[in-house]
């Protein structure tokens, strides 16, 4: 008899659910899946990304010295899922990057991206709770899936800062040519230990030019980080390739406990030219040892330029304040032209730097697929003289 109840029970929910799904809008998918209530009280969308690259370095003889390892690859950059949507007056995200949490990753929540719930408040603010990234200027915000270059510069997690995505409230808003962030937070992600310690970030921009097509964006952010012991920082950026390529060595003498950071954007677009740049000045102190190792300071900012060869733009998003990827209609393509200058110094410790450069063209096919290519030669000057240069690639799908 329970068994009889428990299957008119199932045969009830699924003939509700079906008679909900008949009475909601149509289905729709430009690659993922989007569906919606007739009442509009509920959303939901499932989408992901898939960026699959290829290493091959054509000068690698400081990188593996005395080896025979080399760092020519194929890998999974990026593999992930997301789940987005709306309850009433309540929005969710929730993305797992399955490329970062497979064999040999310590804990099973590395692979956890954005993941949060919020809501609209103070008539027109965007509050989020739970794992995002804090406001921390144009390249960190923008979507990997929008980014002009393969990786990103020192001036963002992948270098100066710590964890890209870390766990805190973050509040945004926008208005006519302006937009504004600030985060509360704890330096570290889902996948790390608590070990105490607490952040606090704020981000403005103002785009005062835009006519026939240009537009000029000028913007400051600022964070502060407290890591907490056992959570101490030390960058060790990389400068060529991914984890078998050329790494700058640790910038500074020891592990720092406190991180103030200060950084400016520039950004411009006219007609199918986009002219951008960073510049971070971060402070670090020691305020957990019993004789604090010397304050240092270290800067990085990088340039970036890029040209479209065929009749597009890139959009630049007024909400967030950074530019997105053409837009093409799937058949006839975009073709792009970039080139980047990158740099990072330890401004107390003479040879403490790494710089590279990099050349390449981005061909987006349709609006759910691009292929990348670059040339990346680098040079790090910590420790010991070394030098890389490689050229990378990206097969990229989203949906």
């Amino acid at each position: 008899m329970k068994h009889a109840i428990k299957m008119t029970a199932l045969a009830v929910f699924a003939a509700s659910f079906g008679a909900t799904a008949l009475a909601a809008d149509k289905a729709s998918s430009t690659g993922g899946f989007q569906i919606k209530s007739e009442d509009g009280n509920f959303e939901a969308k499932i989408g992901g990304r898939i960026h699959f690259d290829a290493n091959y370095y054509t000068d690698e003889d400081d990188i593996n010295v005395g080896t025979q390892n080399s760092g020519n690859d194929f890998f999974f950059r990026r593999a992930r899922l997301t789940l987005e949507g709306r309850a009433y007056d309540f929005k969710y995200k929730f993305e797992n990057d399955f490329a970062s949490s497979g064999a040999g990753v310590s804990n099973n929540n590395e692979g956890l991206r954005e993941m949060w719930i919020g809501r609209e408040v103070l008539g027109g603010a965007n509050l989020r709770l739970g794992q995002a990234k804090p406001y921390r200027g144009m390249e960190e915000l923008t979507s990997s899936n929008e980014l002009t270059f393969m990786e990103r510069p020192f001036a963002t997690a992948t270098g100066i800062y710590g964890e890209q995505f870390v766990l805190g409230a973050f509040l945004d808003g926008h208005g006519e040519g302006y937009g504004w962030g600030v985060s509360a937070y704890s330096p570290r992600s889902a996948s790390d230990a608590n070990k105490g310690g607490n952040g606090a970030n704020a981000r403005g921009f103002i785009v005062p030019i835009r006519s026939n097509g240009n537009l000029v964006h000028i913007g400051l952010s600022a964070s502060i980080d407290k890591y907490g012991i056992g959570n101490e920082k030390n960058p060790n950026v990389r400068v060529v390739g991914r984890e078998n390529g050329l790494k700058s060595g640790n910038l500074l003498a020891a592990k720092y406990d406190e991180q103030t950071t200060i950084a400016a954007e520039l950004a411009a677009r006219f007609g199918a030219m986009t002219l951008q740049g960073e510049y971070a000045m971060a402070a670090f102190k020691d305020t957990i040892t019993a004789v604090p190792n010397p304050d240092q300071d270290v800067n990085t900012y990088y340039v970036q330029a890029s040209y479209m060869l065929t009749d597009h733009v890139k959009p630049y998003d007024f909400k967030k304040g950074v530019f997105k990827s053409p837009k093409v209609d799937g058949e006839e393509g975009a073709l792009e032209l970039k080139a980047r200058f990158d740099t990072i110094e330890n401004k107390d410790i003479s040879g403490n730097e790494a710089s590279y450069y990099t050349v390449g063209l981005n061909y987006y096919a349709t609006p759910n697929t691009r292929f990348m290519l670059e040339y990346v030669d680098g040079e790090t000057e910590v420790g010991t003289d070394k030098s890389a240069s490689a050229v990378t690639a990206r097969a990229q799908f989203n949906f």
